[in-house]
This record gives structure tokens, C-alpha cells and sequence, in this order.
């Protein structure tokens, strides 16, 4: 996995596929990295793409600098990953925070977004959740790591998903407890104030929203706001699933991407 600097930091990323194939930038949710898509980076090479998947500022093996994280500095390290990589056009998938970033992105840079999956993500936060992530993010302080991470999936996992696959429970809650957590409370605050509601309605690009029914985080009436405001987006529910739709229901999750995805290849 090369390591590529761009936007002032040096970026891990996962690039797979032939480099004449329609590229996808997958951008993966808080407190993950690149393995996220362990499901759908074959999947998506399989059927002809050229995955770029990189770990995002302050997670995985991606410089984690001691300064503020923000959705607008995120989005910047996409536009200057992607400009590095001198991809000038990609179709993107973005999940849970990486939708938000995914979405920051297509407003910012509207020229090198092809076509945008927004998963299991919000496009705002309000003052109420920022107090519920301050809460949260005392309490990890007095938990601990490894307490906090067993809290955290508690709430991510599907009951079904968690009672059926015990071991990759806790392999998420060791991978979790190990990460930098201070870099995690940078992710966690990067959407404080945000609202990117207002400027969906200007997207002039296909996109697809998708949505968990068991999702505890954002749920399904928030996918089909911001479907809604999206000038003809798509909407896709996937049932039996909780937060984590990509890992828990790979197979309907690859399903609607690689549909989309080959209904709107970007440029090779």
C-alpha cells in the first residue's frame, strides 16, 4: 500500500485494479480505515474498477497531526490525494463520516466527482449531538480505551450481526482500544457546525443514498432527507442491518454500489 503526500500530511492508501479501469474513491467512517472494504475492494476490481482507498487524517497508517480535524479539511485531503494521483475524475462511495466528506467534496470540487454513494452518513450536526459527543467523549476518558471501544460496539453492531460473528466483535473492539485515541476525538469533533444541507440542491451529479433499517446512528429518515434533496438521487434501504451495512450485509451492500457504479463509470 503506497504512502503518498498530499495536502501537507502523508496519506496510506489501498490502490487496486488496473490503472487504465474507471477509478472509485471509497472513503471509509470514523474510528476506521481503508479495512472497511475488505468486501468490497475485490468486488469492485472484479467487475472492472480501479480502487483508490485511502486511510483518512488521524486514522490507520495516515499522519495524525495535533491540530483540529475538520469535514472541509477532510474533503481538502481527498482533492489533493486525487490530485496527486493525477485522477482528474472518480466516482466515490462515502460511509457514515466519509458520506459527509463525500458529500463536503462533491461541493467543493463538483468537477471531479462523476457519481457519489452516500451510505449510512448525515450531511449536518447539530448543537444537541455535539453535546452528546462531548458527553461521550468524557466518558471514554474515564473508561478507558478498551472499556469505551466494548461501548462502542455495543452501539455499531447489528444484536444479529454481533451474536453471530462473536469473533469479529472482538477483533473491532482490540483494533479500536489500540488506536490513537486522541486522533479518534479529532475525528469525532471534525463535524462540529456543520450543515451542508443547503448547497445538495445545486449537485448536478447522479448519486445514490443508501440506508440501514437497524441503523442506531442515522437512520432512515435522515437518507431520505438528504436523497430528497439531491436533484435525482436514488434511495436504497438495506434491511437487517445496523450502522455497519458494509461489513454486515456485504452482499446487498455491493450489490446497489456495483449497480450504480456500472450505470455511471467515471472516465479511465
Amino acid at each position: 500500500m503506497p504512502s503518498i503526500e498530499a495536502n501537507g500530511i502523508v496519506q496510506h492508501v489501498r490502490i487496486e485494479g488496473p490503472a487504465e479501469a474507471p477509478p472509485v474513491l471509497l472513503i471509509h467512517g470514523l474510528g476506521w480505515d481503508a479495512s472497511l472494504w475488505r468486501a468490497q475492494v475485490p468486488a469492485l476490481v472484479a467487475a472492472g474498477f480501479r480502487v483508490i482507498a485511502p486511510d483518512l487524517r488521524g486514522m490507520g497508517a495516515t499522519d495524525k497531526p495535533d491540530a483540529p480535524y475538520s469535514i472541509d479539511l477532510y474533503a481538502a485531503d481527498m482533492a489533493a490525494l486525487l490530485e496527486a494521483l493525477g485522477i482528474a475524475r472518480v466516482a466515490a462511495v462515502g460511509f457514515s463520516l466519509g458520506g459527509m466528506i463525500l458529500a463536503a467534496l462533491a461541493l467543493r470540487a463538483p468537477q471531479r466527482i462523476a457519481a457519489a454513494v452516500i451510505a449510512c452518513a448525515s450531511v449536518s450536526s447539530s448543537a444537541e449531538g455535539q453535546a452528546g459527543t462531548e458527553a461521550m467523549l468524557a466518558r471514554a476518558a474515564t473508561l478507558g480505551p478498551l472499556r469505551f471501544a466494548k461501548e462502542q460496539a455495543d452501539a455499531i453492531w447489528h444484536p444479529a450481526y454481533a451474536a453471530a460473528h462473536p469473533e469479529a466483535v472482538e477483533a473491532f473492539i482490540g483494533w479500536r482500544a489500540a488506536m490513537d485515541q486522541a486522533a479518534l476525538g479529532r475525528a469525532f469533533r471534525s463535524a462540529y457546525g456543520v450543515d451542508l444541507r443547503p448547497g445538495l440542491a445545486g449537485l448536478d451529479l447522479p448519486a445514490l443514498v443508501v440506508a440501514a433499517d437497524a441503523d442506531p446512528f442515522l437512520g432512515v429518515d435522515t437518507g431520505r432527507d438528504i436523497a430528497a434533496r439531491i436533484p435525482g438521487a436514488r434511495f436504497a434501504l438495506i434491511e437487517g442491518a445496523g450502522h455497519m451495512a458494509p461489513i454486515e450485509r456485504p452482499e446487498a451492500f455491493n450489490a446497489l454500489i456495483l449497480d450504480f457504479l456500472t450505470a455511471h463509470r467515471p472516465p479511465r
